[in-house]
């Protein structure tokens, strides 16, 4: 069993590292990275098929991804496996709405709390299944649990000091999360 799991490590990372933060970057420099965010700047602009493109890709990887790692720490939980689902399809439900609040106020609202709630999801999904992992080695999987409240903190402390989802807020998101799937990807594989 473990060379079947050592065949597949960083089967990902192709993704994690280029295509994840290439597209991500690539959009995020349409415009301001602190005045406003991806919504606000793609929803009326040439960019909305990229926008929606990007979201569904991002959300189709990190939902793969969850599940790769699910499989590979033997986590069949219906709790987080439910929540990971659950914070995709609110990713996919973000970016088909356009975030257009002068024409479609109940629109953008449904956005706003699809695209807001959706990393929440996604967090309480890893927070299930690290916390899962954990039982079994408490110590290899210890500064997972640090690095993981560091993410959330900084990204409390960034949404605290601009007081809304800045397009710099969504990239450090982005970056992190995939970055922090492959680490513990690499933790369960050297298990």
């Amino acid at each position: 069993m473990k060379q079947r799991t050592e065949r597949f490590w960083g089967k990902y990372d192709v993704f994690t590292f280029f295509l994840i933060p290439g597209s991500t970057l690539l959009l995020a420099s349409t415009g301001s990275w602190t005045g406003t965010n991806l919504s606000a700047e793609c929803s009326l602009s040439e960019s909305r098929l990229a926008f929606a493109m990007w979201g569904t890709f991002l959300g189709g990887y990190f939902g793969l991804y969850a599940g790769h790692l699910f499989r590979l720490g033997r986590y069949r939980r219906a709790w987080g496996q439910g929540l990971i689902r659950l914070a995709v399809c609110f990713l996919l439900l973000a970016v088909a709405i356009p975030y257009v609040p002068d024409s479609h106020p109940v629109g953008a609202a449904l956005h706003v709390l699809f695209a807001f709630f959706s990393p929440i999801l996604f967090a309480a999904g890893l927070a299930c299944f690290l916390h899962f992992v954990s039982q079994r080695d408490r110590p290899r999987f210890k500064r997972a649990w640090l690095l993981f409240w560091m993410v959330l903190g900084m990204t409390f402390l960034m949404l605290l000091q601009a007081g809304f989802i800045t397009t710099f807020l969504e990239v450090f998101l982005v970056l992190s999360i995939g970055a922090y799937m492959r680490y513990v990807e690499g933790l369960l594989v050297r298990q």
